[in-house]
């Protein structure tokens, strides 16, 4: 590498589904172009990693799968790490810083590129694989595609071929949508862990509840194919509520209470994925003015979304 090699991947919604993802489930979700990620390697005698532990523990853990996939070892680089991601609110920040480091690390070894499928399996192998947490692919796959998908999980896909259906939606029927954060989230692992071994156990409640999350996602596809956003709406909120049942109130925190705040102001809402982010489709103009202050009073920030580059 004699030149500076960049990649940025954007931040993710969840729109439909999740966590259905993880459970043969069926999911929708999209980049949003308000936040990205992204890394910079330039020339060095040695890899250097930023000093944040964080970012040194998915960056080696990212080393070690394209080392593993790719049979390479790295030589020297430098690597710089930008982000405009809010951290752990569930926006896919950690995936994004992964994959962009990846692609880094293919261009800087003159690596071939895996299909975004397969990019996209890689760098959740990162998260699963190699620092044992809990994670589906509906956060990778639109990063890597860049694009809207419907993704299908269902099990005969999964235990068959390895991978489910990807099928690319138009971004253009599609509503304004709005979004508001915490500051900063906390770790959704611990949470996540409890249902992977509910799933495990065969719980009838999570089994019943997967299923509707998933016929959420398959009914979303055609509203949004339709224009039908008042049933849109209507499958938005019966996310959360699924969700909640799932989780339990007390375990989705201030994000409950945000939810009920823009169910108040007219809005649908929902988590964008598992922390303190949520989502919701403007309702009115007067939306943003009644909305913004309302979150911000609770320390919340609140955006329109970016859905398009």
């Amino acid at each position: 590498m004699s030149e500076p090699i960049s990649h940025s991947v954007p931040a993710r919604i969840g729109l439909l589904g999740n966590p259905s993802d993880g459970y043969f489930g069926q999911c929708i979700s999209l980049p949003v172009w308000n936040w990205e990620a992204r890394v910079s390697l330039t020339p060095a005698k040695e890899v250097e990693l930023p000093e944040d532990d964080g970012l040194r523990r998915i960056m080696d853990a990212t080393i070690q799968v394209f080392e593993d996939r790719f049979d390479s070892v790295q030589n020297g680089f430098s690597a710089e790490v930008t982000t405009t991601i809010p951290r752990q609110v569930g926006l896919a920040g950690s995936s994004a810083i992964e994959m962009a480091f990846m692609r880094c690390l293919m261009e800087h070894t003159s690596s071939v590129s895996p299909d975004p499928r397969e990019l996209a399996e890689l760098v959740q192998s990162v998260e699963t694989d190699i620092l044992g947490m809990v994670a589906g692919l509906q956060d990778r796959l639109p990063q890597a595609y860049g694009e809207m998908l419907h993704m299908d999980f269902r099990r005969d896909l999964m235990e068959g071929r390895g991978y489910g259906e990807y099928t690319s939606l138009n971004t253009s029927p599609l509503p304004p949508l709005w979004l508001a954060h915490a500051p900063s989230g906390d770790d959704s692992g611990a949470v996540h862990s409890d249902i992977a071994r509910r799933w495990e156990e065969g719980d009838s409640e999570m089994v019943a509840i997967i299923a509707e999350l998933a016929r959420g996602a398959e009914l979303g596809m055609l509203a949004i194919e339709s224009g039908e956003n008042a049933f849109l709406s209507l499958l938005i909120d019966a996310n959360f509520d699924l969700r909640t049942e799932l989780f339990g109130a007390a375990a989705l925190g201030e994000t409950f209470e945000m939810v009920e705040l823009a169910r108040s102001l007219g809005s649908c809402a929902k988590q964008s994925g598992s922390g303190g982010a949520i989502f919701g489709i403007v309702p009115s103009d007067e939306f943003d003015s009644l909305a913004a202050p309302a979150f911000a009073e609770h320390g919340w920030s609140y955006h329109r979304l970016e859905v398009d580059r």
